[in-house]
């Protein structure tokens, strides 16, 4: 291991420490005890070493850095002790880059929540169908926040931190990740308005059509295509025009904000889960 610098003491188990090259974040019991900036951290100090968040380049560094001078040294604690939780909770499947992103969304939604600012979140049942399990991480470091730092952050924050943990996961950008919770919402929208109907957001069948929706749009990206069906497709188009109508209009839509051309085959497909809701609401 590197002979590091203390930059900062968060607590007795976490300091901010650098090397010739880079800024990390050095967790472990009592490694910050007696540490001030400028300390070294000695070789038997590097023993405690439990965990090592590196900050990547430049302006990772000089970002955290930033976030460090902004917030309380509590803040700070308890965010590493969130980031800490998240990746107990995916067995080490969460990268780096989620202690910078996280630590900046929590230090302004706090500023947010303090101003009395709330951020709508439309995507938050679509977020839940596509991530179950970060989406049941995320509820658990809400409230986790709420009680160490004395906030009552609103629901929709769950949905937002969800997010970050899938990126970090997958090394999805949150864009990419937004631009797919936003074409699974108008989607569902398309829907309800041409059926006319109201989609339970907790049903088996939202979570399957969301289910293939993520899909679609990730084989639209990939260039992939599903088997072309002409006869099944020309069947549908008769047997079910409304519901082949609505399928038309969501590859359009996805057309638009994916700008990737999205071939007909997923027609046929699109077409079979809507009629599930329109037969479902036949059935009332």
């Amino acid at each position: 291991m590197s002979t590091y610098e203390v930059v900062k003491t968060l607590n007795n188990n976490v300091v901010v420490a650098k090397d010739d090259i880079e800024e990390v974040i050095l967790i472990g019991k009592g490694i910050g005890f007696n540490k001030k900036s400028g300390s070294l951290i000695t070789e038997a100090d590097q023993n405690k070493v439990e965990k090592i968040y590196e900050l990547k380049g430049y302006h990772e560094q000089e970002r955290y850095k930033t976030l460090v001078h902004i917030a309380d040294d509590n803040t700070l604690k308890v965010i590493l002790e969130v980031v800490n939780e998240i990746d107990k909770s995916t067995r080490g499947a969460i990268n780096d880059d989620i202690l910078l992103s996280l630590t900046d969304h929590i230090i302004f939604a706090m500023k947010r929540l303090k101003d009395g600012i709330q951020i709508a979140n439309p995507f938050l049942q679509e977020t839940k169908a596509l991530y179950p399990r970060e989406f049941e991480i995320a509820e658990f470091v809400v409230a986790l926040l709420n009680e160490k730092l004395g906030v009552t952050f609103p629901y929709q924050e769950v949905g937002f931190i969800a997010l970050h943990i899938h990126s970090s996961i997958n090394n999805h950008t949150l864009h990419d990740m937004s631009l797919m919770t936003e074409v699974v919402t108008r989607a569902v929208h398309i829907i309800e308005h041409d059926l006319k109907v109201q989609i339970d957001k907790e049903s088996l069948m939202y979570t399957r059509f969301v289910r293939h929706i993520s899909f679609a749009v990730q084989r639209v990206m990939n260039d992939d295509r599903v088997p072309d069906q002409t006869n099944l497709d020309k069947l549908l188009k008769i047997q079910y025009p409304l519901c082949y109508s609505s399928a038309v209009k969501i590859v359009k839509m996805m057309q638009t904000h994916l700008k990737k051309p999205v071939y007909e085959s997923e027609l046929v497909y699109l077409t079979m889960h809507i009629q599930h809701f329109n037969t479902q609401t036949n059935d009332k």
